[in-house]
């Protein structure tokens, strides 16, 4: 006689609120990529998680959180919170948003490890009023190493320095970056004498596929403050290509920041694609050269 099949054991309705977030240890998310499921299962619920920091980290690293559903149809735009502490007013969101006909899509967000943060929270929930009684979503953690080995450099100071190798015309000097996470903006300078008479910047990253999420940028800063350069590509599915010469108006330390393109209609942060390298080039010329001289694109 055949045993009788046993049902799964039902999914238990934690993690509610903040304080249980930190509280329950089954509201904690390993960084081990170890799945959690549970349910948007009532009007207006709210899951949260935490993450918490690890052994001691040696090099640059990321949190990957992902969440989604497996089914091929849920009410549920499923939307991904991360309170992390360079947000304190307001988190980083992703929504995966699918007409109602279509199978849900997976929100991803990537985010930069700070050991010294005592805990991060997340949440999940729908952005507007559905929720899903017959399918749990999966969230997992995971800590990945960041490709891009001159992190972190969101800041002038001290950013990345160009190193510049002397040549027949001035000199010239390469670097490269990954735009990897959230709001990732990769600041490097470089030093310019006064018998320098023109500054060109070239930014190039192949095409890939599938696109990525954003557009490449670059913005070039003079010792004052001034933006006499401002490039950004038109299209996410191609190659980039940026260029620009501009006349060296004077000596000291100019800047190029590089970062993803964030329209005036776009209220949220620009999201990291750990596939993004580019390359930046710097040349400075000791004679007037009249090409490009960098206005400002949209």
């Amino acid at each position: 006689m055949q045993a009788p099949t046993r049902a799964p054991a039902p999914l238990t309705d934690a993690c509610n609120s903040r304080e249980e977030a930190l509280t329950l240890s089954e509201c904690v998310l390993p960084l081990d990529n170890t799945p959690r499921q549970a349910y948007v299962g009532a009007l207006y619920d709210s899951d949260w998680y935490r993450v918490e920091p690890v052994a001691p980290v040696t090099q640059p690293a990321i949190i990957r959180l992902r969440a989604g559903y497996a089914v091929p149809q849920t009410p549920v735009n499923l939307t991904l919170d991360a309170w992390v502490p360079f947000t304190p007013a307001r988190p980083t969101s992703r929504v995966n948003r699918h007409a109602p006909s279509a199978a849900p899509g997976p929100v991803e967000l990537l985010i930069p490890y700070a050991e010294e943060a005592d805990f991060r929270l997340l949440t999940l929930r729908d952005d507007t009023t559905a929720f899903d009684t017959q399918s749990p979503y999966t969230v997992q953690a995971e800590l990945l190493p960041d490709p891009d080995g001159h992190e972190p450099n969101n800041l002038p100071i001290p950013g990345t320095a160009i190193p510049l190798t002397a040549t027949a015309e001035g000199a010239s000097g390469t670097s490269t970056g990954v735009l990897a996470t959230e709001g990732d903006v990769d600041c490097f300078w470089f030093e310019v004498p006064a018998s320098t008479r023109s500054i060109s910047v070239h930014l190039t990253a192949e095409a890939f596929s599938p696109e990525l999420p954003f557009r490449f940028s670059y913005l070039l800063l003079t010792p004052e403050g001034g933006i006499p350069a401002r490039q950004t590509a038109q299209d996410p599915s191609a190659a980039t290509d940026l260029r620009s010469t501009t006349p060296a108006s004077s000596a000291g330390r100019w800047k190029v920041w590089v970062q993803a393109y964030k329209g005036l209609d776009q209220d949220f942060v620009m999201p990291g694609d750990l596939r993004s390298r580019y390359t930046l080039e710097v040349r400075l010329s000791d004679t007037e050269a009249p090409g490009d001289a960098g206005t400002p694109s949209p």
